[in-house]
């Protein structure tokens, strides 16, 4: 443990940066027999799985659809029904292409997807491409697998 804090020490005086431990936290992994002392060698704190970094849940099971619900929550967040009114059909496709799409493969390189939670996010973009909010139909011109 202490090369561990060695190379941290080596990292800010080489770099220039500094790694702020106190926003730091060890999570041990079964029973790790004096994990506090540790954690005040480091000068960081304690957590326990499951938890969260960048967003992702650790610790979680990579089959459970529940972690998958803030997605889906953020894609209806973002594509709300004014928003489908306001753009044209190619404004829509670029801002689910381009944005839109990196919430799901984010997750995906912790977690595989469930073929349900793959086919809701597709049915919220397709309902908003094709201005189906309100029970409002549009002309599809093209089918939506060549989008």
């Amino acid at each position: 443990m202490g090369y561990s804090r060695c190379i941290l020490l080596l990292f800010e005086a080489m770099s220039g940066l500094r790694v702020d431990s106190s926003k730091s936290s060890l999570i041990s992994i079964g029973e790790v027999p004096n994990i506090h002392y540790l954690a005040h060698f480091f000068g960081c704190g304690v957590s326990a799985l499951p938890s969260t970094y960048l967003g992702l849940p650790l610790g979680a099971s990579f089959k459970c659809k529940v972690v998958w619900d803030p997605i889906v929550e953020r894609f209806q967040k973002r594509l709300v029904g004014w928003k489908s009114n306001m753009l044209s059909k190619v404004g829509r496709l670029t801002l689910f292409q381009s944005t839109l799409w990196s919430l799901p493969i984010y997750y995906m390189s912790l977690f595989t997807i469930p073929a349900s939670v793959a086919s809701q996010l597709e049915k919220i973009m397709r309902d908003f491409l094709w201005s189906k909010h309100a029970g409002v139909n549009s002309v599809r011109w093209v089918s939506w697998d060549e989008i």
